[in-house]
């Protein structure tokens, strides 16, 4: 059995009391169900030639809500809170973002930069 193998079977026997069946056929952590749930549209706006669209169940939850719903599956309320959490959790610093556009600009102004640049690309001219 190679490494990685063996990695995975010592991580499953570590975590077996952790992992939930899902309807999808697999077993996953509580956190990893919640994180999709919270990363995925639920809802898809369905016209059927209408004028005014009418939300319908994403057709990745339909395991998930019928015939009965998943014991694990959140409610609207909190998978929109757990994805505001997320986006919250993925803002850049303001730090970042000054040495981003700091980078940038040194790129942009910067002959050393621009004479690196493959010579289709090239924004300055070298004789």
């Amino acid at each position: 059995m190679n490494a990685a193998a063996a990695n995975v079977e010592e991580w499953k026997k570590h975590n077996s009391a952790r992992l939930v069946q899902c309807r999808w056929g697999c077993a996953i952590t509580m956190e990893a169900c919640r994180a999709y749930q919270s990363r995925t549209v639920r809802y898809v706006n369905h016209f059927n030639g209408q004028r005014v669209p009418y939300p319908r169940a994403n057709a990745e939850y339909l395991r998930c809500l019928s015939p009965e719903a998943c014991p694990h599956v959140m409610s609207d309320q909190e998978a929109g809170e757990a994805l505001e959490a997320r986006r919250l959790k993925k803002l850049p610093s303001e730090t970042k973002l000054r040495e981003h556009r700091a980078r940038e600009m040194q790129r942009f102004v910067n002959p050393e930069e621009m004479l690196k640049e493959a010579e289709w690309h090239r924004s300055l001219l070298a004789n």
